[in-house]
């Protein structure tokens, strides 16, 4: 009974756990007045490692599947929107908010096995943690920005999601049992992760990200 009752609990508590975050968060920025990108990336932050933990239980992908879709039809409410004021869907800057869950509905129905489960956890590590490391670094120290193309982003914005993005795929790597090389999946998953994430027009890259991540793991797997 219990067993039976394993994922569907999982999806109720995902579900709680990102309400709770959004609470959280809320919450912070009211306290130390965060400016509007800096709450949309300890959202993006907070959620992704949360998405990634709850990733890491669920058994089939078809209840794995049951937050994200309610989330990505949720995002479309006008209530959400006035619930979290400044992250508002029809800003260009609050795209990729919006586009999250959708990202990680589309890793997980296109990558999810339930034998290995290293694609869709190295996709979901790269958007949830390297995308915000290249905008910390490129906002505060990034000086040689692409002309262009790469949407304005800069060099060491770029490098930062390189070296995040694969040092948390070799990760996974390392940590499945029978995983691939993590040299090869860090070095691979970078680079593929870096580029769409510097090709992206601003916001899609939540949609890029963890699909070619997931595929360049899979591919070099």
């Amino acid at each position: 009974m219990l067993a039976r009752l394993h994922d569907p609990l999982l999806a109720v508590l995902s579900v709680g756990l990102v309400a709770l975050l959004l609470l959280l968060t809320r919450a912070i920025q009211r306290r130390w007045q965060l400016s509007p990108p800096a709450h949309r990336k300890l959202l993006h932050a907070t959620i992704g490692s949360g998405t990634l933990a709850m990733t890491v239980l669920f058994h089939s992908r078809g209840w794995a599947s049951v937050p994200p879709a309610l989330f990505t039809a949720a995002n479309f409410s006008p209530r959400i929107r006035a619930f979290l004021p400044g992250v508002q869907g029809d800003s260009k800057d609050a795209l990729g908010l919006w586009l999250f869950p959708l990202g990680v509905l589309l890793t997980y129905l296109l990558f999810w096995n339930a034998d290995h489960r290293g694609a869709v956890l190295a996709g979901i590590a790269a958007l949830a943690f390297a995308d915000p490391a290249a905008a910390l670094v490129g906002t505060r120290l990034g000086q040689r920005r692409f002309e262009r193309w790469a949407h304005g982003r800069t060099l060491e914005g770029s490098l930062a999601f390189l070296v995040v993005a694969g040092v948390s795929s070799a990760i996974v790597a390392a940590a499945l049992p029978g995983g691939p090389s993590p040299v090869r999946i860090g070095v691979g998953c970078g680079l593929v992760g870096a580029a769409a994430e510097a090709l992206s027009p601003s916001g899609y890259d939540n949609l890029a990200v963890p699909i070619l991540v997931a595929a360049a793991y899979r591919l070099l797997a």
